[in-house]
């Protein structure tokens, strides 16, 4: 057999065998050959390799009441830390972990539409390596999430803050000497909610804030388009001819459905100035006329547009990632029920189990499996586990 299979099949066997210890812990030697149909030898030579480099770690014996007790693997979560930024256009939030995507530690910065991002990330991500100098374990791996359409890790359009040097992640690689990943902060919502629901290999992240972005998930990998504009769902046409967007269209989903739309409108018919996301749950849950007759308004609009998206993918699983669906609970009811009445297609619509930090922990996998060169990461924490 050519070397160059040789080594490929090598590799491919040490990705499943240290995929399997992530996220099936623990694990035995014996195990592991069962469940990946590898000869105990070739199971022996990748165990023995992944300990010398303490990537995985033997925590004791099993118990068992017949022959020799197997010895039992975890994988080491601890041996470095990874980096998510999430860029939202007047904040930037931060979130450390370990390589399993726990022990997580949040922190948010103002962030001006004047500001240049690239020495203000630069400073934000110095800061935050301060904290870990100190220590045998370091940042592996940085993730930066853009509002806005990313291809390649260039970044090519952002419609909420000025446009940043298209290649950050060059930048900042060069300054600090970690892989740096960019990607769309919807794309990697996907990708962390996809690994909090492991077994979803369809799936469709609807992020709503100032504007509507969606990560589409088929067959478990990330769905990108041609050149990074497939899932620009606020930007399809609700109204021909509406109101004009700085896409340069008119009439976008998300000049009407977005919470920013949703706000605004409500501050016009209610004559009040900076209408906050608490502010209109604590009037609609007064029951104030408006309030109410707002939120039919989303409801609508939002199923109107996700009748689309299921006559357009059939996936499986949709996520709505909104304040209005995270914080009332029958929003998402809601529209299932209007959604019967027009289509009778299967498809789960679920809140957010990671709400503000879906995009994080989307960043968080993606550093950690490229370092560790696995396909897919289990994730099991919650907005509840943070510190800040």
């Amino acid at each position: 057999m050519p070397i160059a299979n040789q080594e490929m099949i090598r590799d491919n066997n040490r990705r499943l065998v240290l995929e399997y210890i992530v996220n099936n812990p623990p694990v035995s030697r014996a195990d592991l050959s069962k469940h990946l149909k590898l000869t105990k030898a070739t199971i022996s030579t990748i165990v023995q390799d992944l300990l010398l480099q303490n990537l995985i770690l033997e925590i004791g014996s099993a118990k068992t009441s017949l022959g020799r007790k197997p010895i039992l693997l975890e994988f080491n979560q601890q041996y470095g830390y990874a980096l998510a930024i999430d860029v939202r256009p007047r904040q930037i939030l931060t979130l450390v972990s370990d390589l399993k995507g726990e022990n997580c530690h949040v922190r948010e910065y103002p962030f001006l539409p004047e500001e240049e991002l690239f020495p203000l990330l630069s400073s934000i991500i110095r800061q935050t390596l301060a904290q870990y100098e100190q220590m045998e374990r370091k940042v592996l791996g940085i993730s930066v999430g853009i509002y806005g359409v990313v291809q390649k890790n260039q970044i090519l359009f952002t419609p909420y803050y000025p446009l940043p040097a298209p290649d950050l992640g060059r930048l900042l690689e060069e300054e600090f000497h970690i892989p740096v990943l960019v990607e769309n902060e919807a794309n990697l919502s996907v990708l962390g909610e996809s690994a909090f629901h492991y077994d979803c290999r369809n799936m469709i992240h609807i992020n709503v804030h100032d504007g509507i972005g969606m990560g589409i998930l088929i067959n478990g990998h990330l769905y990108k388009g041609k050149d990074g504009y497939a899932g620009e769902f606020g930007h399809t046409i609700l109204f021909p001819d509406g109101k004009p967007c700085p896409c340069g269209n008119r009439g976008c989903f998300e000049l009407y459905a977005s919470e920013k739309a949703i706000l605004e409108e409500y501050g016009r018919q209610t004559a009040t100035e900076n209408v906050t996301i608490d502010s209109f749950l604590a009037d609609y849950s007064r029951k104030v006329p408006q309030a109410r007759s707002m939120m039919d308004l989303f409801v609508k609009y939002m199923s109107i547009g996700i009748n689309n998206l299921i006559n357009t993918f059939n996936t499986d699983l949709i996520v709505l990632n909104s304040s209005f669906s995270n914080y009332i609970p029958d929003i998402n009811s809601r529209i299932v029920e209007y959604l019967s009445r027009h289509q009778n297609r299967d498809c789960q619509i679920i809140p957010s189990s990671l709400q503000e930090i879906s995009s994080l922990m989307g960043g968080i996998r993606l550093s950690c499996e490229h370092f560790l060169n696995i396909r897919h990461l289990k994730i099991r924490t919650s907005p509840l586990d943070l510190e800040r």
